[in-house]
């Protein structure tokens, strides 16, 4: 695996079948402005905690481990989204990471997290950072299997695609879901922002099969997962318990 770069941007799309990659791939080759070429084939998994009462999602914060390759990290940031929510308790944008082994706790790094909590939630909040650590737990997992490519031109524009087929688990209902994702990372500097917006512009034209997204991983993990799906026996009981009555 190549060492990780630092991102400047990205773009994140949902993608509907195995056909999308495919397009996006035959879009870039048609205009042949930037070259492309297949990187590697990466399993990723990042792990969610957070207390039973959802405090850290109440608080727009993310605690999760990373797990890149043989590259582990845990990572504590701001979620970036709006939010008018009465715990929503930042003024700025704050992530803060440490080195982990791939099978150690969070908790095992309690100065860390103590020093994370506090510098993200306001200072007149009163809060006791021992107790929030007590019933911290994993929330979500996702695991990925991504696809990755890379992407440059002339002017130095250098980008990463990357194809992800996701699985999401919510521990509090056990309910699983999957979906294709594609995000694509700018890791160039500022003055190759126009070929960017070129690139995302060209496949929101001719990329019908790609859909839009400002969410994150995290924000589809709990939007996919909210509900447990209704057995097919139930659905058909209750079908039958409908005709019955008419």
């Amino acid at each position: 695996m190549r060492k990780l770069e630092i991102i400047k941007q990205k773009r994140r799309f949902y993608m509907f079948s195995e056909k999308t990659r495919k397009a996006v791939l035959e879009v870039n080759e048609f205009f042949r402005k930037y070259t492309m070429a297949f990187e590697e084939k990466i399993h990723k998994m990042f792990i969610y905690y957070d207390t039973p009462e959802h405090d850290l999602q109440k608080s727009n914060i993310v605690l999760f481990k990373t797990h890149i390759g043989d590259f582990c990290e845990l990572n504590m940031a701001t979620e970036k989204i709006s939010s008018t929510s009465l715990y929503t308790l930042r003024t700025k944008y704050k992530h803060f990471t440490h080195p982990i082994k791939p099978h150690e706790s969070p908790i095992k790094y309690k100065s860390f997290l103590i020093e994370s909590f506090k510098s993200m939630f306001m200072s007149s909040l009163r809060f006791d950072p021992e107790f929030l650590l007590k019933r911290l737990r994993p929330a979500y997992v996702i695991e990925t299997v991504s696809r990755e490519y890379r992407s440059t031109n002339i002017t130095g524009l250098k980008i990463t695609y990357s194809f992800d087929e996701d699985v999401y688990t919510n521990f509090e209902n056990k309910v699983k879901a999957k979906a294709n994702i594609l995000t694509i990372y700018q890791h160039s500097a500022e003055a190759t922002n126009p070929d960017f917006d070129d690139v995302i512009d060209k496949l929101n034209h001719y990329c019908k099969e790609l859909t839009p997204t400002s969410e994150t991983k995290i924000m589809i993990a709990r939007k996919l997962t909210r509900e447990a799906p209704i057995p097919a026996k139930l659905k058909a009981a209750d079908k039958n318990a409908k005709k019955a009555k008419k």
